[in-house]
C-alpha cells in the first residue's frame, strides 16, 4: 500500500478513536439520555467509507489525472446519497432516537469531510500521487 494511503488511514484511525472516546465520555456523563448504541457503528461506517473513497481517488489521480475531477464529484455524490439513505433508514426505523442520531451523524460528517478534503488536497499538492 502506498505511503500516503497508510498515513491517511493511520490519521483517520486516530480521529475515529478520538471521536469514539470523547463521545463515550460525553454520552455516559453529561449527555446520558441522548446516548445511542449505534454511535460506534456510525464511526466505523465513516471510517470505512472514507478509507475506500480516498484509496480510489488516489488511484484515479495516479492512473489518469485528467478524470480526477469527474471521479471526485462522482464519489462525492455517491457518498452523499449513501449518507442520506443511511440517515433516512435509521430515522424511519427508530424515531425515538432520531434527533441524537442525526446530530451525531452530522457532527461525524463534518469532521470526516473536512479531514478528507484537507488530506486529499495535501496529498495532491505534495506530488505523492506518482
Amino acid at each position: 500500500m502506498e505511503k500516503s494511503i497508510k498515513k491517511y488511514i493511520r490519521n483517520l484511525g486516530i480521529i475515529s478513536a478520538a471521536i469514539l472516546v470523547i463521545s463515550v465520555l460525553m454520552y455516559l456523563t453529561l449527555l446520558k439520555p441522548w446516548f445511542n448504541y449505534v454511535f460506534p457503528f456510525v464511526i466505523l461506517y465513516f471510517f470505512l467509507i472514507s478509507s475506500f473513497q480516498h484509496y480510489k481517488l488516489i488511484k484515479t489521480a495516479k492512473d489518469n489525472p485528467r478524470v480526477f475531477n469527474t471521479n471526485y464529484m462522482a464519489w462525492f455524490g455517491i457518498k452523499l446519497f449513501s449518507h442520506l439513505s443511511f440517515v433516512i433508514i435509521y430515522v424511519l426505523l427508530d424515531r425515538s432516537q432520531a434527533l441524537s442520531f442525526v446530530l451525531f451523524f452530522g457532527f461525524c460528517y463534518v469532521v470526516y469531510t473536512v479531514y478528507d478534503v484537507v488530506s486529499l488536497s495535501n496529498t495532491l499538492k505534495s506530488g505523492n500521487v506518482k
